[in-house]
């Protein structure tokens, strides 16, 4: 159902900026004899003028998008990498002692989880993805099953009690009731907890014109601006902020109750600065989107039948994540672009990508069907990937998307 007004401020006047046209959940990998069955959803995406919170217009049913989810976060040695580094700022910002206890909400196979109970925290995973939790509970990880609201919350509080820490990474931006969401977290805190969130920087990625960030479980894409704005409405204060590398461009944040929060970090108030001077508040920097966008989308097609005509065959894909989806819909690239897909996660192999259908296969599929040029959809772990390739074959042409489209080279 499409929103007439922002979900956080209930400000009634959103104004659209961005249209994808209809594309399927992007984590939704079907078997091919399921094809006919798929569901295609409008994809628009709207500002709050009041409160300045990018949000999609029409949400699908959150059981629909997580409660069989296909995305690990083990899935990938660069997620892997970034989940122990977050580990360990949490170790080395915090003390730890056998009373601390650690919360994350969307915990998904609990690999985070994991390198926090190493370090000595206690610590209880919430994931809807019900197929992700055995494996959760062989790396010792208590997971609940359930979403995380202001219910639930009340009833972790009254089973577990409360927690010096929550984490939610990447979860935020994917709930609907965001402001019910960080009430309930400032319900469960401890006396001068903290809440570490991560989520992509729409400054860095979709104001820049990197929209594949957007899509159905991302409802919502972040400034701090807008973060303080919606935090605030839920009682709680921005204490700390970090411009992080991960998604394309993210931000970290630290907040706790606004009632015993520490002091604000001079990191926010310069972060609130920069966003001034690029002229956030100003309608213009939406509107120049569109053009970006759809200048991509043409720049894009050209290059790949540029590589298509110069390998003289169809290219193969690398990564077949979220934002890899989004990509391939919107600049309609199919199985005439690209042949299959290589992605490492055992749960995608097998399967078809959302709305283009395209075969998701491991990377042994290289050796019976090679190929010397690539489109890099997980552009954001480029470096790994290109390693990787780098092992297999002996030379590659790789479209690169983001941050500037382009192909690299190896031989």
């Amino acid at each position: 159902m499409a929103i007439l007004k922002c979900r956080a401020c209930n400000f009634s006047n959103l104004k659209r900026f961005l249209e994808l046209g209809n594309i399927p959940p992007v984590n939704a990998f079907i078997d091919e004899k399921d094809i006919k069955n798929e569901k295609f959803y409008p994809l628009n995406l709207s500002y709050c003028s009041n409160c300045l919170l990018v949000q999609i217009e029409e949400v699908v049913n959150p059981d629909e998008l997580f409660s069989n989810y296909l995305h690990l976060s083990s899935g990938s040695q660069s997620n892997i990498n970034h989940l122990q580094e977050v580990a360990d700022v949490i170790k080395n910002k915090y003390t730890i002692d056998k009373s601390t206890k650690i919360l994350e909400i969307g915990s998904n196979d609990g690999t985070l989880l994991e390198f926090l109970k190493n370090h000595g925290f206690q610590v209880l995973g919430i994931d809807p993805a019900k197929n992700l939790i055995e494996i959760s509970a062989h790396k010792g990880v208590e997971t609940l099953p359930i979403f995380f609201n202001t219910k639930s919350a009340t009833e972790i509080e009254n089973s577990k009690g409360k927690f010096n820490l929550v984490v939610a990474l990447n979860v935020i931006p994917h709930t609907p009731e965001v402001v019910d969401l960080l009430k309930g977290v400032r319900q469960i805190l401890a006396e001068k907890g903290t809440l570490i969130m991560e989520g992509a920087y729409a400054i860095e990625t979709i104001l820049k014109g990197e929209f594949d960030t957007i899509y159905h479980e991302h409802v919502y894409s972040f400034s701090l601006h807008s973060l303080i704005n919606t935090f605030r409405l839920a009682g709680l204060k921005i204490i700390d902020v970090e411009k992080i590398s991960t998604q394309g461009g993210s931000l970290r944040i630290f907040a706790q109750d606004e009632f015993c929060a520490s002091k604000v970090s001079n990191s926010v108030r310069n972060l609130l600065d920069e966003e001034k001077k690029i002229g956030l508040n100003n309608s213009k920097i939406y509107d120049s989107v569109d053009h970006k966008v759809k200048q991509f989308k043409d720049n894009l097609n050209k290059l790949i039948k540029s590589e298509k005509i110069l390998a003289g065959k169809s290219l193969v894909g690398i990564g077949a994540p979220a934002r890899g989806v989004v990509i391939l819909n919107y600049c309609s690239i199919g199985t005439e672009d690209i042949s299959y897909i290589i992605d490492d996660t055992p749960l995608k192999q097998g399967k078809v990508s959302p709305g283009t259908h395209i075969p998701i296969r491991s990377w042994e599929e290289l050796n019976k069907n090679p190929s010397k040029s690539f489109i890099l959809l997980s552009w954001n772990y480029k470096n790994h990937l290109i390693d990787r390739l780098k092992k297999q074959i002996p030379s590659a042409r790789i479209i690169v998307p983001f941050p500037r489209l382009g192909v690299e080279s190896f031989d």
